[in-house]
């Protein structure tokens, strides 16, 4: 299992997370959305980010646990965590 979070200097921290929904929109054309996602250690906080396409899984489903790439407390992408191994 990954660390919840995990950060040297100004480098990008992952932040596992769990999406709690996704609203998808254009801006000129170009595919975005607004994802709304909370944390493990403050689950009844439902916050949110604006993300390009290319920036989150197109995939995801709300109540997925996601993986937060954040860089000085901006997310900057958001993707599906890795499976946990049983080995």
């Amino acid at each position: 299992m990954l660390p919840l979070i995990t950060r040297e200097n100004d480098y990008p921290m992952d932040v596992q997370g769990t999406l709690e929904g996704i609203q998808r929109y254009t801006i000129h054309g170009g595919p975005y959305g607004r994802l709304f996602f909370s944390l493990p250690d403050d689950p009844g906080n439902v916050q949110q980010c604006q993300l390009p396409e290319e920036a989150f899984d197109g995939d995801l489903q709300v109540g997925e646990p996601i993986l937060i790439t954040m860089l000085m407390r901006t997310v900057m992408e958001i993707r599906r965590a890795p499976a946990e191994s049983n080995s």
